[in-house]
């Protein structure tokens, strides 16, 4: 059935990140690194094009763990037992978040590897107290975020 409101179909989309967020280990530590790019991007002094790089990046990544666990989903959804097709259609899948999380450290490595400037942020950070708080804060979250168990998932077939 279609939504007939805009805002029906936001509610659909941060219900199913936020399925993500309960049920995926990968898609919480993607998360948390995300967190932690941004924020060492913030005391990196980047360019508009080299944040649009790096948000890109980042947004591909949690975009394809979204796409791998719909697929996954699906796939157990409609296979009751082992099927040798939904293994190959799961390992797909994850095979995409892979090639996204290569191309976003390639992205990173691009972006950051500067020795003066890298030399700079680290100077930025190591001075800041506020920016040494947020990484404290980042971290104490970041933490149980990622090890915490979400709801627990049916046995996956494949």
């Amino acid at each position: 059935m279609k939504n007939r409101y805009f805002r029906t179909s936001i509610k659909h989309a941060a219900d199913g990140i936020a399925y993500a967020v309960r049920a995926e280990r990968n898609f919480r530590i993607d998360t948390a690194c995300a967190m932690y790019v941004v924020w060492f991007a913030s005391a990196y002094g980047l360019s508009r094009t080299e944040w649009a790089v790096i948000l890109i990046a980042v947004g591909m990544v949690l975009f394809a763990e979204l796409i791998n666990t719909a697929l996954e989903r699906a796939v157990d959804a409609f296979s009751e037992d082992y099927s040798e097709a939904a293994k190959n259609a799961k390992d797909s899948a994850a095979g995409a978040v892979l090639i996204c999380a290569f191309g976003a450290a390639a992205a990173g490595i691009a972006v950051f590897f500067d020795a003066v400037r890298l030399r700079a942020a680290f100077d930025t950070i190591f001075a800041s107290v506020p920016r040494l708080v947020i990484f404290a804060a980042i971290t104490v979250f970041a933490v149980p975020f990622v090890f915490m168990s979400g709801k627990k998932k049916d046995d996956r077939k494949g």
